[in-house]
């Protein structure tokens, strides 16, 4: 019986952030699944943007006596770039418009940092 609720409690979190863990109504289940892919699918669909990119770098600096090649590297780079800012603006404009009309009890941003250095 723990195996189980270990699985469930697994389901919860997604990339290490803990998702709303009580699946009580449709609301709820659409807050979890909407977690889901803030946390996992929208940094691996960042992650593949910037890997076409970077791909279409290699590959343009790689080859300077083929424009061939040179030049489906600059179309790698050009749609890696072009993805990257249609990624982050959409992933931008839905927590802008989740932040604004969803009443969320902890609606401030999360600033980066640095950790704290350990003092002896």
């Amino acid at each position: 019986m723990n195996s189980i609720i270990e699985v469930a409690y697994a389901a919860t979190t997604v990339g290490g952030v803990k998702c709303e863990v009580p699946i009580s109504d449709l609301t709820t289940l659409i807050n979890f699944f909407t977690c889901a892919i803030m946390q996992s699918v929208i940094p691996l669909l960042v992650s593949l943007a910037m890997a076409g990119f970077v791909y279409g770098v290699i590959k343009f600096f790689m080859n300077p006596d083929n424009e061939e090649k040179k030049k489906n590297g600059k179309t790698f780079m050009l749609w890696g770039v072009i993805s990257l800012f249609v990624i982050v603006s959409i992933w931008g404009i839905v927590g802008l418009f989740s932040n604004s009309f969803l009443n969320k009890k902890d609606s401030s941003p999360v600033m980066p940092s640095l950790p704290e250095p350990v003092k002896k």
